[in-house]
């Protein structure tokens, strides 16, 4: 599919410096996106005008306000019902929690997370909220693949994932990362799922019904 070569360089630019709380520079803007600093200045000064980013004194560019009032429109009573739900599981189950949801037919996107209060361990997993990741890779995106019917074509952890009311992998995401997710439909519609990710070890039949407890509190939450 032909995509529109300023609109992507844009997109772009905005998802990197959403990567980097601290600021990044147009420099760096322009080397990340392999365009001289005069293309890199105008795709910040559009992405300015529509105040997505900001410029502080130092001149580091950081997200503006205009991305809360895009992100409050998605969904909101979906992320009002999860905060807390997700903050729950992760206290309970001592590991970061993620909301989840469905981009296009192939790919999903983390667009929420909770980090355990107490308990986490030394090592934190590196999943980015907003980043997207292959639907049949990770516990969340085969979570989300086993709500629909079953077909011939499913993969082994997809009906697995059926099977046991939830999606247990290791490793495919990132090097140790154990992940469980379950998944549930949302208003809209749209696709989700709520998962846990650890570098620690667990036990998926203990921790398995608690996010389908949660999955389901959101199923219905979301919904009203």
């Amino acid at each position: 599919m032909a995509t529109l070569q300023g609109l992507d360089r844009g997109l772009a630019a905005l998802a990197y410096v959403s990567q980097h709380p601290a600021g990044v520079t147009v420099a760096d803007v322009a080397a990340h996106l392999g365009v001289d600093r005069a293309i890199a200045y105008r795709i910040v000064a559009t992405l300015e005008a529509r105040a997505l980013v900001a410029q502080g004194v130092n001149k580091r560019l950081r997200l503006g306000a205009g991305v809360i009032a895009l992100a409050g429109r998605f969904q909101p009573q979906l992320v009002r019902a999860a905060e807390p739900a997700l903050q729950d599981l992760a206290d309970a189950v001592g590991a970061p929690a993620f909301l989840t949801v469905a981009h296009g037919e192939d790919e999903c996107v983390p667009v929420l997370e909770a980090d355990p209060q107490v308990g986490q361990g030394p090592v934190r997993v590196g999943y980015r909220i907003g980043l997207r990741y292959p639907l049949d890779k990770g516990a969340s995106g085969i979570a989300i693949l086993a709500l629909a019917e079953p077909a011939p074509a499913d993969s082994s952890a997809v009906r697995e994932a059926r099977e046991l009311g939830y999606s247990h992998t290791a490793g495919e995401l990132q090097r140790g990362a154990v992940g469980i997710a379950v998944g549930f439909e949302a208003p809209g519609p749209v696709r989700a799922s709520v998962g846990i990710v650890t570098m620690d070890e667990l036990d998926p039949a203990e921790v398995g019904p608690l996010v389908g407890a949660t999955a389901r509190q959101l199923a219905q939450l979301s919904s009203h």
